[in-house]
């Protein structure tokens, strides 16, 4: 019973979280046929990725600490955090663009552009990260059974204090600026919605408010769980991530099963 409140948080809150997402792609998967016509097959497949992508970075959680010691959490957080970096990130921003716009503006130099910051940031974030870790200790038990996790936070040297600012640098970049331009970039478009569009789509305004307000609701709590780091010099605070993840699935999963028109306008 003691370790009963890291149980929660590192393997029971994270798996929901990441099933949240999981089914969410599922849902995109089912209901992209029937709205291809509105936003677009590119829009669709960008969610699609962006959902997975996130709900596999959540869900591995407890595969990064019960895997054993030292390399097992770094080769776990490596994968899970290029899932976030490399596809997450440029995925939903691709996604809320094409919803806002349609998917035809979804122009394949934007594609480029996009997940070419997004790997890129990735691969310096697997490779700093390296270096960055400093080992792994045990931060829980189950029964007798120890779960790792890395070093990142402790015994932390000059060098390794500049290996932390580099991979928080990487993460600003890839998912949460990406993810504050999506949600600014769906907001000022539900604003100023066309007229004539709205009569055809008069929901539009209502599922980019929503679909704004989820991504910035992640974006924001990942920036708080830094900065947190940075000026109070408190670690390891990720229940912030799945608080934000949960009230983004939540606000996501709203707007997705909006009908593109109200009723009674049907």
């Amino acid at each position: 019973m003691q370790y009963l409140p890291n149980i929660i948080v590192n393997i029971f809150v994270p798996i929901c979280a990441g099933l949240i997402f999981l089914a969410l792609a599922r849902y995109v998967r089912h209901i992209a046929p029937i709205r291809h016509f509105s936003a677009g097959k590119a829009t669709y497949d960008a969610a699609y990725f962006g959902f997975i992508a996130f709900g596999i970075y959540l869900a591995t959680r407890p595969l990064q600490i019960l895997l054993g010691p030292h390399p097992m959490p770094l080769i776990i957080n490596n994968i899970r955090e290029f899932f976030m970096i490399g596809i997450f990130g440029p995925s939903v921003l691709l996604a809320i663009y094409g919803l806002a716009f349609g998917g035809e503006s979804v122009k394949k130099i934007y594609k480029i552009v996009f997940y070419g910051i997004g790997f890129i940031c990735a691969t310096v974030f697997v490779i700093v990260n390296v270096k960055a870790i400093g080992g792994s200790e045990p931060i829980f038990y189950i029964g007798s059974y120890p779960a790792y996790d890395g070093m990142w936070f402790k015994d932390v040297s000059a060098e390794r204090s500049f290996l932390m600012k580099i991979l928080f640098i990487c993460r600003l970049i890839s998912p949460v600026i990406l993810l504050v331009i999506g949600a600014t970039i769906a907001l000022v478009r539900a604003v100023t919605y066309p007229l004539d569009r709205k009569q055809l789509y008069s929901n539009m305004p209502k599922k980019l408010i929503l679909s704004s307000i989820g991504t910035y609701c992640f974006s924001l709590s990942m920036l708080c769980v830094g900065f947190i780091w940075i000026f109070v010099r408190v670690p390891n605070q990720w229940w912030g991530y799945y608080v934000g993840a949960f009230l983004a699935g939540f606000f996501e999963a709203w707007s997705i099963s909006l009908p593109l028109r109200k009723e009674e306008d049907l």
